[in-house]
């Protein structure tokens, strides 16, 4: 080795020695890395906002705004479970009757101003305005609340109402600006524009391209482990598409974008600086069997037994959302505390379809190749909306039915229009459509003889006296293993007459930058749910000490 070479060997080690001193201080001495402060996060979305101000949000940005800004009494843990938030503790007494919330002393607005029982006597009190027809609009219809001290507030029910504690969640408006602001003048003050909330983040700017929201220095939930949320912004940007958002991530634009279709998370999947979340939800996609006497079909339980058993379940997940789900089999996912396991299940089986129409004498008499019986044939239409995934699900299980002698049509709508003349009219033999179930799971509104009719949610029109008396008792008690008690029975005549087929629970697909860290998966309440921990996202780290 030459006296040039020899100097190039000891150049590269002095090189590699400095290389790895610096990757030890770059990533601390257990090669670690801890969340720092400092950073913005940017999302996409859709659409645009037009309330900043819970009680009369009306746009998707707006629930997602009110959501990173605003907060509630209590709120869904990781687990779907509610817990304590503005509120320190809460109790019930007379067996559910009375709720008492004591609110935490280092609650803040945003403004500085202290959370109050005022805040929560207000806001409930625009909530129970008779102009008010939102999503909040049962919440406390018929409860009396009162401020008992400056931090302590009372909720008394007309009666025990089981899902009661999910409407505390509600996110909290401060009446030190708003209490001389009736409802019917909400939506005309500056404060939908430039709110106060009591959430991690602070709405700092809005204009026609994004809304900035800033980190609130006083938020109490990161107390007392750290100060503040760890990120300096957040940023929503409108998109006019998911699918515009997408292409923003891939070219390293913004940080995240939510909502997406089975076809764009393939997509989202395939970018090597993204991650794919598939966040679980509640929401189920069925076949809602009409039942109600002018449906001659399906008031025959064999013909609903053998649908249920002819629909290959798992291949309609597959077509429809690519497999980005759960296979239902009752209203609540198996993952809910509402979910009970020993009812009767359908498993996929031609062959014991068939067996059941033969049974009840649902044969091809005449020789057309469909079945029939007393000259009836089994034939009926399924109606659903023209969006991707329901017209691929219903191609499938017409395809399923078909194949056990069944002539099945299908009918495709705008979904405006499936709401407005399908469903709320009753006026479909089998109705696919996904419902969206939001905090508590209770059933009621799907099963019980007073919802048959619209805006009752009962589409297929079946109800029985134990069903009704199960879902009354049930809502007047707060303790969920009494409730799942009472909800057994229920499901297990759901499952056994079959007025709808549960098909797959729904998967919210979120892609993020992989310079994102922090997010927690937990079952979505709704899509908005998805910043429930925010406050511990971070975009920044620093050596672990």
């Amino acid at each position: 080795m030459t006296s040039r070479d020899k100097f190039i060997v000891v150049a590269l080690l002095a090189l590699l020695i400095v290389a790895s001193v610096v990757a030890i201080l770059d990533s601390g001495a257990d090669g670690t890395r801890d969340p720092a402060y400092g950073g913005t996060y940017v999302e996409g979305v859709t659409g645009v906002p037009q309330y900043l101000n819970p009680v009369i949000a009306s746009t998707d940005v707006d629930d997602d705004i009110v959501r990173l800004a605003f907060s509630g009494l209590t709120r869904y843990d990781q687990t779907g479970a509610i817990v304590a938030d503005l509120a320190a503790a809460f109790r019930t007494e007379s067996n559910g009757k009375v709720w008492t919330f004591d609110i935490r002393e280092d609650a803040l607005w945003q403004d500085g101003q202290p959370v109050t029982a005022d805040d929560v006597v207000y806001t409930v009190k625009l909530l129970q305005d008779r102009g008010y027809v939102g999503q909040y609009s049962d919440a406390f219809r018929g409860v009396n609340v009162e401020r008992v001290s400056n931090k302590t507030v009372r909720f008394t029910l007309p009666d025990v109402y089981g899902p009661f504690a999910g409407s505390t969640t509600v996110p909290l408006l401060p009446a030190h600006l708003l209490s001389n602001v009736a409802y019917s003048d909400l939506a005309r003050q500056p404060f939908n524009v430039h709110p106060v909330g009591s959430g991690p983040f602070r709405v700092s700017e809005v204009d026609g391209r994004q809304v900035t929201l800033i980190r609130n220095s006083s938020f109490y939930r990161t107390r007392p482990a750290r100060t503040s949320p760890y990120l300096d912004r957040v940023i929503l940007r409108f998109y006019p598409d998911e699918s515009e958002a997408l292409l923003a991530l891939s070219r390293g634009e913004i940080d995240g974008v939510g909502g997406l279709t089975s076809q764009d998370a393939e997509r989202a999947r395939s970018l090597k600086n993204a991650v794919l979340y598939s966040l679980p939800t509640d929401n189920f996609v069925s076949l809602f069997l009409n039942v109600r006497p002018e449906k001659a079909i399906f008031r025959d339980r064999s013909v609903r037994q053998a649908i249920a058993t002819a629909i290959d379940r798992g291949r309609v997940l597959q077509v429809a959302a690519d497999g980005r789900g759960t296979v239902a089999d009752e209203f609540v996912p198996q993952s809910s505390w509402a979910y009970v396991r020993d009812v009767t299940r359908y498993q996929y089986s031609q062959a014991d379809a068939k067996a059941l129409l033969d049974a009840a004498d649902w044969k091809d008499h005449d020789g057309d190749g469909i079945r029939d019986k007393g000259g009836q044939m089994l034939a009926f239409t399924i109606t659903t909306s023209d969006e991707t995934p329901r017209k691929l699900a219903a191609m499938q299980i017409q395809n399923d039915l078909n194949a056990v002698g069944m002539s099945v049509q299908l009918r495709t709508m705008p979904f405006g229009e499936l709401v407005d003349s399908a469903a709320r009219q009753r006026s479909f033999d089998a109705l696919l459509v996904e419902i969206a179930v939001s905090g508590d799971p209770d059933p009621y509104s799907f099963f019980h003889s007073t919802e048959v009719n619209d805006p009752g949610h009962n589409f297929s029109g079946f109800s029985t006296l134990p069903i009704d008396r199960n879902l009354e008792a049930a809502r007047r008690t707060f303790d969920e293993a009494a409730r799942r008690e009472l909800y057994a029975p229920v499901f297990q005549i759901i499952s056994n007459e079959v007025p709808v087929v549960f098909l797959y629970f729904s998967d919210y697909l979120y892609a993020q930058s992989r310079v994102v860290q922090g997010l927690r998966i937990a079952p979505l309440t709704d899509p908005r749910e998805r910043f429930w921990n925010v406050e511990d996202w971070y975009v920044r780290t620093s050596p672990r000490r």
